[in-house]
């Protein structure tokens, strides 16, 4: 039996291609921009961290500026993964579309993959916290208030 389809063409059909390689355009914008953003945490991190060390006698005790500093640097670095799997899936879609390259096809919807995966156990871990928050803090609160 002979195969109607060319030695060379892909089973992805033309149309697919297209929404994909947009895709991957605009994957690389946004990862672009959340590397900057990355970036401009990091810096306010080292700002709050290092720079208002220097005001710290003057400042009022209350205020934790390097907790602050913390929690910065650490959503730096949880900001980081998503971004990061971005990028991959951007950069592995490209080269598997324009390259008619299946084992990078297959890493960029990997990388897709591992983005909703990272952004779904985030969210779980987020809805906990707010949960911990509504049903447990707040009746203590309340109680503690009279």
């Amino acid at each position: 039996m002979e195969d109607n389809e060319p030695a060379n063409s892909s089973p992805i059909p033309f149309e697919i291609k297209n929404y994909l390689l947009e895709t991957s355009k605009w994957g690389k914008f946004l990862a672009i921009v959340g590397y900057v953003g990355i970036g401009l945490i990091i810096l306010m991190a080292l700002v709050v961290l290092i720079g208002f060390s220097f005001f710290n006698p003057v400042m009022d005790n209350n205020l934790n500026l390097r907790g602050v500093g913390l929690i910065y640097l650490v959503i730096a670095v949880v900001y980081y993964f998503p971004i990061n799997y971005l990028h991959r899936f951007s950069r592995q879609i490209k080269l598997g579309i324009t390259g008619n390259d299946e084992q990078s096809l297959t890493s960029g919807f990997e990388n897709l993959k591992s983005l909703f995966k990272f952004m779904g156990i985030f969210t779980i871990i987020t809805l906990s916290i707010y949960a911990l928050f509504l049903f447990i803090l707040l009746p203590v609160s309340v109680l503690f208030m009279k």
